[in-house]
């Protein structure tokens, strides 16, 4: 099993810069965040400076294990075109990144939001929707799945308590209707630990058709809960890698901090890596789990 790190928690630093961070903190691989409004962005971004992200992560000895996207995907069709453009560019990057893998792009099927970085970033709220949607969303998914193969990537569906695919069951549906192979689940674990779902049934239902595995921490609140670094909060990391590996998972599990922990005012890309690589490595020892030995290229 790898440790990874997200991009998506490092928006202010180049990607040249997260490399080198992530490697120097002893990260197995990094997944690489393509949004708006960051370093990445694939609709910012030429073919080559996508190959020089690659080349970046390589010469850091950091494997790329997938790639984040965000597009409204439950919407009208004027904001679903702008979201298409932006996705299928996304599957492109994420094609040159992968360079003959066929690396995953995490999505998540939610409404329209506000906008992520800077300020107060949005609640989140439930969308629940899922009846009166699930068809656009199981048309739209496969849809992608074709963009998607055609540029040489796949999907992963990332059921998020702030979507209206936010269960376990409305994933593994969208799944079934669509019925290709290139279309996965991101298991990121911390949309069901605060809405206290019994993890290890989780897991036994998401694992086996998921392509990307995520963590992050989240303390209890009057209000609910926040998302925290991990090694902040409250989550088992021990018992959540043992359940991978009894499940026969070999692949990355990656660090994904929500921008809601990023606006605080205490937030420090650098520090939450750290704290997030020694949380998840010292994770790793008492679960038993064995990480291959990171090769850096001369």
């Amino acid at each position: 099993m790898r440790l990874g790190y997200n991009t998506w928690s490092t928006p202010n630093l180049s990607f040249a810069d997260a490399t080198a961070h992530l490697a120097r903190i002893g990260y197995d691989s990094i997944e690489v965040t393509v949004c708006e409004d960051w370093p990445t962005d694939a609709m910012l971004a030429s073919d080559e400076e996508a190959r020089r992200w690659r080349q970046d992560a390589v010469e850091n000895g950091l494997e790329i294990s997938s790639v984040t996207a965000n597009a409204p995907l439950v919407c009208d069709d004027d904001i679903w075109a702008t979201s298409r453009r932006r996705l299928a560019r996304s599957f492109e990057v994420a094609g040159i990144l992968g360079n003959g893998s066929a690396l995953p792009v995490s999505l998540g099927a939610h409404k329209p939001k506000g906008k992520l970085l800077g300020g107060s970033p949005p609640p989140i709220t439930a969308q629940t929707s899922w009846e009166a949607d699930r068809q656009q969303i199981i048309d739209r998914f496969g849809e992608l799945v074709e963009l998607a193969t055609a540029a040489g990537c796949s999907v992963a569906l990332e059921p998020h308590a702030g979507a209206v695919v936010s269960m376990p069951e409305q994933a593994l549906a969208v799944l079934d209707a669509v019925g290709s192979p290139a279309l996965g689940i991101n298991l990121d674990i911390s949309h069901f630990a605060v809405r206290d779902f019994d993890l290890a049934e989780v897991v036994a239902a998401l694992l086996p058709r998921s392509v990307v595995v995520e963590v992050k921490d989240h303390r209890r609140t009057e209000s609910g809960f926040d998302f925290l670094t991990p090694g902040e909060g409250e989550f088992d990391y021990p018992a959540f890698l043992g359940l991978l590996a009894a499940g026969g998972y070999t692949g990355t599990v990656s660090v994904e901090i929500s921008v809601r922990r990023q606006a605080l005012p205490d937030f420090d890309e650098v520090e939450a890596a750290e704290l997030s690589y020694r949380t998840l490595a010292a994770a790793c020892e008492q679960a038993g789990v064995v990480r291959p030995v990171r090769q850096v290229q001369a």
